[in-house]
């Protein structure tokens, strides 16, 4: 029994460390919901602010609280010349939200075109495109990505909605938060993360959860046990 054990262990310390292998890709940046967004105490990590700071806050857990007025906005923005491929990711969850569907949104945007994930309390929506039904009242992992023109929506970790590249030519780079003065809503952020290497679903890049051993708010965690958001 003693040598079936031993072998059993082996086995398992050798599929262990094969899941828990680094990917070939990585973030290239994390924001992780533990510091006001334009806070200079954040270096070279520091958001831009379209509107104002002032509708954020930081909960006792680190997550970022947005609370949109219907005058006010936090549009957060890092800039990129060029955006043509890229990956960004966020743990989000979304009470209420009123107006125009890009009032709360995470996208990837250059000046050749924008790709947008809006986000409601009872879906997803790639902006002026198809959208998925999700209770985003809880927390869940969203992704979206662009390939040149192709976009496509990942809901944890299960690809949910395909679209393209809208066009424009007045765009900034890596954005999330509010995007329009005029509505409202509340929103919670436990993390926002990006690379511009490319466009990779979550078997080329695993969700930034899962990579933790212990996870953003200190709980144990197994590498492999977090695939899936919880919570």
């Amino acid at each position: 029994m003693k040598v079936l054990l031993s072998v059993f262990s082996l086995a398992l310390l050798v599929a262990l460390t094969w899941i828990c292998e680094a990917p070939a890709q990585s973030w290239d940046f994390i924001y992780e919901g533990d510091e006001i967004p334009d806070d200079p105490v954040l270096g070279d990590n520091i958001w831009n602010v379209k509107g104002t700071s002032e509708i954020c806050e930081v909960t006792d857990n680190d997550e970022l609280h947005i609370v949109d007025p219907d005058d006010k906005t936090c549009h957060l923005l890092r800039d990129a010349a060029e955006a043509g491929k890229g990956t960004l990711e966020a743990r989000v969850k979304v009470l209420s939200q009123s107006g125009a569907d890009y009032t709360i949104l995470m996208g990837i945007e250059d000046a050749v075109g924008y790709a947008w994930l809006d986000l409601f309390p009872d879906r997803v929506k790639i902006d002026s495109g198809d959208s998925h039904d999700v209770d985003m009242t809880e927390y869940h992992i969203l992704r979206i990505t662009r390939d040149e023109d192709e976009v496509m929506a990942y809901v944890d970790d299960e690809e949910v909605l395909k679209g393209v590249l809208r066009p424009t030519s007045d765009r900034q780079g890596i954005i999330f938060g509010s995007g329009s003065t005029g509505g409202t809503g509340e929103h919670y952020w436990d993390y926002v993360v990006y690379t511009l290497a490319g466009a990779f679903s979550p078997a080329e890049l695993p969700n930034y959860l899962s990579t933790l051993a212990v996870d953003s708010k200190g709980k144990a965690a197994t590498c492999w046990g977090m695939i899936k958001s919880r919570h």
